[in-house]
């Protein structure tokens, strides 16, 4: 029998090989940025422009394990221009249906992420909340199986947010009373709060980073290489990037 997923419908791959290209590009221009602590901006206004979004392959891995753990609810923070909402739209609508909640404090991005939505078909499986996460996710309406918490920090003081926490460390707290036993955290800026909060077994999480290899050419990993080489320790950028690409993945006990 032939599969008939949403990631073999031509709407969702064609609206999904776009945002790649475009996102590959936006880390090219950031890694350019990066390289001088001098233009570096943490503001996320400054940043409208640019996808910053999960790679192809973190959002295969994404769908792979929400359609899994037969995810029916989940939660995209930040949603960015709608590349892992999709992702998580289509294993939603392949588990027989339900919602993705996405939030993004930037309004370009909103309406930018709900026209790659429309474009892919998966409207009726998603909703876009426009603002701070820490007011528009204090709701869901009901327990979620499934969040990814890859938002960008605004603050002057790097990842410390008004508490001392950082942003997604501050999500994450919001979030965890809106869980299901058993439900799936995707994180990928390796926030130093949060990944001691969801390694802690106390806290009620067992976790792991896993390491996910993007599918470059050789001429591409040469080139990737020499511009991390290339950025200074003191470099913002440095904290946006593990030292092996991938994600902390977290279970909700």
């Amino acid at each position: 029998m032939v599969s008939t997923g949403a990631l073999r419908d031509p709407r969702v791959l064609d609206v999904l090989e776009r945002l790649d290209a475009g996102n590959s590009a936006s880390f090219e221009t950031v890694n350019d940025m990066g390289r001088s602590t001098e233009t570096w901006s943490d503001d996320p206004f400054d940043f409208a422009e640019l996808p910053l979004s999960v790679s192809s392959e973190i959002g295969q891995l994404i769908y792979l394990t929400a359609r899994a753990a037969k995810v029916t609810r989940a939660v995209d923070f930040a949603t960015s221009v709608g590349t892992s909402l999709i992702y998580l739209a289509a294993a939603v609508r392949d588990n027989g249906g339900g919602l993705v909640i996405g939030s993004e404090v930037v309004p370009a991005k909103v309406k930018a992420a709900q026209r790659n939505v429309d474009d892919a078909g998966l409207t009726d499986y998603v909703e876009i909340r426009e603002g701070d996460a820490r007011e528009t996710l204090k709701e869901l309406g009901g327990p979620v199986g499934y969040a990814i918490v890859d938002g960008f920090q605004e603050s002057r003081d790097g990842w410390a947010g008004e508490r001392g926490s950082s942003l997604a460390l501050d999500v994450l707290r919001l979030l965890t009373p809106q869980l299901a036993p058993g439900a799936v955290l995707v994180n990928d800026n390796a926030e130093p709060d949060y990944l001691e909060h969801v390694r802690d077994p106390a806290n009620g999480f067992r976790s792991s980073w896993i390491p996910v290899t993007p599918q470059l050419s050789e001429a591409e990993r040469r080139r990737l290489g020499a511009a991390m080489k290339s950025l200074t320790p003191q470099s913002p950028l440095v904290t946006l990037m593990p030292s092996a690409p991938g994600l902390e993945f977290s279970v909700r006990d």
